[in-house]
Formats: C-alpha cells, structure tokens, sequence
C-alpha cells in the first residue's frame, strides 16, 4: 500500500512563497493498493494535480478510482469539478460518502457546481459516474478493507481505516476532541495502525483560546492518540492557512518531543507501507531541497520586551510569517509571555526613508524552542494588540 500526498492545507488554498515547503493545497490523499486499486481521500484543491498525474500515467486507458469523501465542506470538494479524468467518457469513478442534510452524495457535490457558484453543472462531466452511500459495514474493494466512523466535526464527517496487504493506514482529519464518543472513534479507528494521518491544524493555545467549536484538533491529540493506540507513524494535517514552512517546522520540532515519529504532511510526500523508511522523521535533506534555491525576503524587525527576570531586552530579528492577526519570528532572548512586546517594522532607507514604517503593540502566544542551523532559538509568534 503507497500513500502520496496532493494536498495538505486546511479552509482555504494558500499559494503563498512562505508555504512551497509544505505547500498551499486543500486535501488530498491518494492510496495505491498492491493489485492497483486508486484509492482517493478527499478531493481538495490537491485532486486536480492527481487528475493530471493520473492523465500523464495512463495515457488512453482508462482510468479506475474510488473517491472517499469524508464530508462536503468546500476545502475538500473544490477540486472536483477541475480533476480532468471526470471529463473523460472512457473512465470510470466512484464517489464514497454519507448523506448529508442536502441529499444524497450525488446531490451534495452537483450542488458545488450549480447555479450560481459555477459556470457549468455537474452533467458536463462525461466520465462514468457512481454514487454510494457509506453504510455502517466495511467497504471491501479488492484486496482493500475500508472501515469507518463518524468523527466530530459540524455537519458531519467520517474517519477512514484502510486494512490491507498487512498494513493499516488511518485517515481522521477534521475531528475536533472532547465528544467521548468520537474520541472513542477516533482510537478504535488509529488502533496498532501503521500510519495516522490526522488532523493538527491548531496549536493548543490556538485551540483552548479561539478555535473551540469550529471542528478541528492540535498536534498535541495527535500525539496523545499515536501514544495511547499504539500508532507506528504520525502524520499531522490539514495544516491551517496562517501556518507557514518555518511555523510547521516548530510545531513538528515541538511534537517530536513526545512523541519520535511524527513528521507534517507536505505536497509531493509518499509513504510505501511495505518498507521500513515510514518509520523514520522526515529527513532534514528533503526541507533543504525543497527549499533549494529559493531566496526568502526578511523584513527587518525591532523587537523590545521584558525577560521572565523583569529585565527590559531589545533584539533585531526579522519577520518570518505576518498575518492580518499577528506575526512570527525567532529570538535569541526569553520573552515573558505575561508583558507585551513592541515590535518595529524596520525598513531600508532606499525604499522608505525616515522613521521605521509601523511600531506595533503585540502579546505573545507561542513561544518555543526552535533548532536553526544548530542554534537554539526562541520561536515567537504574537498577536497585535
């Protein structure tokens, strides 16, 4: 069984230079089985790069997939109606789901393509299309034991266990912790399983602060599911949109600290469960080539704060992620997480002469220890006041 991953961000495509590591598109997940079978978790913005894989490796023939759709929510839809295949009347597709409060599986994703939301409806596809509504038994195709349960997520969602060839692959992203009986899904579904694909796309500050009933989880779930059933590898998903390369990289630094074998999920990433190389982190060589060479933009920064010690501490640094929320960078000094950081926004004098453009009042909400190139820093990220 081979897994490849298409798309990997959570709400929202995010095409953006700070996200090429990890990349910008909404969920997908591709699953070979041994006898062939194409297996397909969700159809995100990620499908439509599958649908052109797929047209690259089989040329005329026809192409064969099941799709699994854990539910209707647009960042796991919006890649369908541009998957290319579905155009073709020599292919044949399969579309797995539960019925929604809209209707059947066929009626949920025509509506995505209905007036007024697109420009053409769904019966332009030409591929031969099939519907079926996922029961309470596995789905047995081939050589491949599909299980599933409902995970706990607005409007629905369903967490896939896939039994094949010896080995057990688990799909369970946008499920949200503290329903005892999805939680009690979501391990009876991860039980001894080789790999967990799960959904991380909250920090636990994100998450007890701001995100408490909008469906998801954090890395730290994660790591306590992989630790109590017994899961070989973690892989953490559906990353959220203001999370970029070098944010990702400290939350998977973070999470190694419980738990070894957790990596986060990246565009392009495949996992054969019949070797051994699952079972290793993410090699540091596959960051530095993906970065290649790629030259960042830093904004130069001015950071002024307090220490845990009451000691007032002033540091230039520079900007690696900026939302319309707030910002973050690394530090060598210990900021205490009680006083608010000023931080200047510092920029050269060829392009804006006088004064540094903005000086912002911020609070901090993350603070960790970050490796960069054998350093320790302190990865910061604030929220502007």
């Amino acid at each position: 069984m081979k897994v490849r991953f298409w798309g990997v961000r959570g709400s929202i495509p995010t095409p953006a230079l700070e996200n090429l590591r990890y990349g910008g598109n909404t969920p997908c997940v591709e699953v070979r089985t041994s006898k062939g079978k194409i297996l397909i978790f969700d159809g995100g913005s990620g499908f439509r790069l599958l649908g052109k894989q797929l047209l690259a490796e089989f040329g005329h023939k026809s192409i064969q997939g099941h799709m699994l759709l854990t539910h209707f929510h647009w960042d796991h839809i919006q890649g369908i109606p541009f998957f290319e295949p579905l155009y073709n009347p020599e292919n044949h597709f399969h579309f797995h789901s539960f019925i929604s409060r809209l209707g059947t599986v066929q009626e949920a994703l025509e509506g995505q393509m209905s007036d007024p939301y697109f420009p053409v409806n769904m019966s332009i596809m030409q591929a031969r299309r099939h519907f079926h509504q996922i029961g309470k038994e596995p789905l047995e195709l081939d050589d491949a034991v599909i299980h599933n349960l409902p995970l706990n997520h607005p409007q629905g969602c369903l967490g896939f266990r896939v039994e094949c060839d010896g080995h057990v692959m688990v799909y369970a992203t946008d499920n949200e912790p503290g329903s005892r009986e999805h939680d009690r899904n979501v391990r009876e579904l991860a039980k001894n399983a080789d790999l967990l694909i799960y959904d991380a796309q909250y920090t636990p500050y994100e998450y007890s602060n701001f995100k408490r009933g909008w469906g998801h989880s954090t890395w730290r779930e994660g790591v306590n599911i992989a630790e109590e059933v017994g899961v070989r590898q973690l892989i953490l998903f559906h990353h959220d949109p203001d999370h970029n390369d070098v944010f990702l990289d400290s939350i998977t630094e973070e999470a190694r600290k419980f738990f070894p074998n957790v990596m986060a999920a990246w565009e392009g990433l495949e996992i054969d469960l019949s070797l051994d190389q699952h079972m290793k982190p993410q090699p540091q060589e596959q960051i530095e080539r993906r970065l290649g060479s790629r030259q960042p933009i830093r904004v130069p920064l001015r950071i002024r704060g307090m220490r845990p010690d009451g000691t007032p501490f002033q540091e230039d640094t520079s900007l690696e992620n900026l939302s319309v929320r707030g910002a973050f960078f690394l530090l060598d000094n210990d900021p205490d997480p009680n006083e608010p950081l000023q931080v200047e926004i510092r920029v050269a004098a060829e392009i804006e002469p006088g004064e540094p453009t903005q000086i912002i009042e911020s609070r901090v909400v993350r603070n960790q220890d970050v490796k960069v190139a054998n350093q320790s820093k302190r990865g910061i990220g604030v929220s502007f006041s």
